[in-house]
């Protein structure tokens, strides 16, 4: 039986660029937590850090997964990623092609 929308979520992770990208979603998608990893590269951002504006060059990772996986998800990013404090902000979908959101629960419930 096919997961409802709500139980759908879009994550996103920067990372200091593109190789640092493939390696984790490698890593990620071999571990069934997420069904697809989007690696956008050449970001650009600028944060708040330790009293200073930052500036740095980065990929942003966009991964579906299901909100059932996302501990197990965070957890697995937490232990590949190098930043003290990763951006890992998790949106949940509330419209989709049902055949798509269909084939997101089936891949990460292997």
């Amino acid at each position: 039986m096919p997961k409802s929308k709500a139980e759908i979520l879009m994550v996103f992770v920067t990372v200091p660029g593109l190789k640092d990208g493939n390696r984790m979603s490698k890593e990620i998608l071999t571990s069934r937590l997420a069904a697809c990893v989007t690696v956008i590269p050449g970001v650009q951002s600028m944060y708040w850090w330790k009293g200073k504006i930052a500036r740095a060059k980065e990929a942003m990772l966009v991964m579906k997964t299901t909100r059932s996986q996302y501990r197990r998800l965070e957890s697995k990013i937490m232990e590949l990623h190098s930043y003290e404090v990763p951006e890992i902000v998790a949106i949940p979908l509330v419209a989709g092609l049902p055949q798509y959101i269909e084939w997101v629960s089936h891949e990460v419930a292997h």
